[in-house]
């Protein structure tokens, strides 16, 4: 059985991934691990686990609602970003209603990538946990076979 340590510690490499400089974005990952984490969890085992991340600092489940003015959703200054994420120019909004509607597509697509990123490590614990039956079967196999 894994320590609440031992969780937060596996929660935090994951998050470290694809993360580059920016420690929202760092945020946003360690977060969505630690409450995925949770969610397989006993509930006062997942209840530990979300204070034990508190206590550290980087744990913030209210991390998408938060958005600082000149920083993109990857929290990273306009014009700076990797991701190509630019300063909107004054004729592209029309409206807050815009400015908004652009930031929210921007959440989709981030979170629509950390998904994808999560599906590929179910599937890489699925093909592990796949490769030690077919190995328990061969074992029996052959002990049969003897």
């Amino acid at each position: 059985m894994s320590t609440v340590a031992d969780l937060y510690e596996t929660a935090n490499t994951a998050a470290s991934k694809g993360c580059g400089c920016s420690y929202e974005l760092y945020v946003q990952k360690l977060t969505r691990e630690i409450d995925q984490t949770a969610s397989r969890l006993a509930p006062d085992q997942a209840a530990a686990l979300q204070d034990y991340a508190r206590q550290k600092g980087d744990y913030a489940p209210d991390v998408d609602d938060f958005h600082l003015e000149g920083f993109c959703c990857h929290g990273i200054e306009y014009g700076c970003c990797p991701a190509g994420c630019e300063v909107p120019g004054n004729e592209e909004w029309d409206s807050q209603e815009d400015e908004e509607a652009v930031r929210i597509a921007l959440n989709q697509m981030i979170m629509a990538e950390i998904e994808e990123e999560a599906k590929q490590a179910r599937l890489v614990a699925i093909a592990a946990r796949d490769a030690r039956v077919l190995d328990r079967i061969g074992m029996i196999r052959r002990r049969v076979a003897a």
